[in-house]
């Protein structure tokens, strides 16, 4: 059975009235079960952050769309972790754990949530990438993207934002083509470098 991505994403993603200021935590689950727990939470009115991306698997005889998790293993939870909300997302079926240090949450930063949610409503091609350490961090500064912040990087001649979760050390890049962008220790600086396409 071999997939190919054929849509940039989609998210199943419930947010309560209310938990806007709660933070995001990483839900780290038994293998196939994303789309279990965060049902499960919704149900339980936890907002509840699902990537997903289209695939197509082939089968003996014909090809089939499927929507597989964008981080296998991984479903983002808003909440109060001083609550009994955290105690009902451990009892959870198919909850493995919270990620975090020791006995402590180590919550999600809300801008790389924010982040994703916002090239999943866009529907931009996305892929999974290496998760990366160093690079240079740069700032779009057009387009529908204006605003995202990720690391600069090129694959086959194409320039590409590569979009971290530190925590869980998983990454996706979503190309470049036409957008201005700016170092992150540049930006409001006249100076612009406008990614473009190698022919």
């Amino acid at each position: 059975m071999s997939a190919q991505t054929i849509l940039g994403a989609q998210q199943v993603d419930q947010v309560a009235s209310g938990t806007a200021l709660w933070p995001w935590y990483a839900i780290y689950t038994r293998s196939r079960h994303e789309k279990l727990v965060a049902e499960q939470l919704a149900q339980k009115n936890i907002p509840t952050f699902l990537p997903l991306q289209v695939e197509v698997h082939r089968w003996q005889d014909r090809y089939k769309k499927v929507e597989m998790p964008l981080f296998r293993g991984y479903v983002f939870a808003q909440y109060d972790c001083e609550s009994t909300v955290r105690t009902s997302i451990l009892r959870t079926t198919g909850v493995v754990r919270i990620v975090g240090f020791g006995q402590e949450d180590a919550p999600v930063p809300g801008q790389q949530i924010e982040t994703l949610r916002r090239l999943l409503e866009m529907r931009q091609l996305v892929h999974r990438h290496r998760y990366l350490q160093v690079g240079e961090r740069v700032k779009v500064i057009s387009g529908a993207m204006a605003g995202l912040e990720g690391i600069l990087v090129r694959v086959k001649k194409q320039d590409r934002l590569v979009i971290s979760i530190e925590l869980i050390r998983q990454a996706v890049a979503v190309e470049l083509s036409g957008y201005e962008v700016v170092p992150l220790s540049r930006v409001g600086a006249t100076a612009a470098r406008k990614s473009t396409l190698a022919s």
